[in-house]
């Protein structure tokens, strides 16, 4: 198994575990409010930062199979080589962006460390919001080398 196999697997299955998460959560929040008259107290924050999780973890997943969202009906009209170096340029645009978004969410979680806020159940809301420059960080570097894939091996990518 190569290593890239096993790192989309890994992201696969981390994605799968946050949405089995997200079930029993809020399934027996349900359960335990409607039956039992119970709620637990941080139950609620927790499943929204895990929707942030992943929704980001999804976004990361549409990057790697290259199913984001890109307006290119113009693009398909164009030649093999041509569309190559347009696809190359959107998506070191979108590295850069990332990129430029990944130094912000840091900036950000940096400063939830030094407020000592905290998001659920004692964890400290910096640490639940990791999700931020994790996700810009390593799209960013996707479309890094998605865009020098396209450009070496334009007739690969329709």
């Amino acid at each position: 198994m190569s290593s890239q196999h096993f790192l989309h697997r890994v992201e696969t299955g981390f994605l799968v575990l946050l949405v089995a998460c997200l079930l029993v959560l809020t399934c027996g929040q349900i359960l335990m409010r409607n039956l039992f008259s119970i709620t637990f107290l941080g139950t609620e924050s927790l499943v929204r930062h895990l929707v942030l999780w992943i929704g980001l973890a999804g976004a990361l997943v549409a990057a790697r199979l290259d199913k984001h969202i890109r307006i290119d009906a113009a693009v398909r009209l164009l030649p093999a080589r041509m569309r190559a170096i347009i696809l190359s340029c959107a998506d070191l645009f979108a590295a850069a962006l990332c990129a430029y978004l990944a130094y912000i969410a840091g900036r950000f979680v940096l400063d939830e460390r030094a407020f000592g806020t905290v998001a659920f159940f004692a964890v400290p809301a910096w640490i639940a919001q990791l999700c931020f420059p994790l996700a810009f960080g390593l799209m960013g570097l996707r479309f890094l080398l998605q865009g020098g894939r396209r450009i070496r091996a334009p007739a690969d990518h329709p």
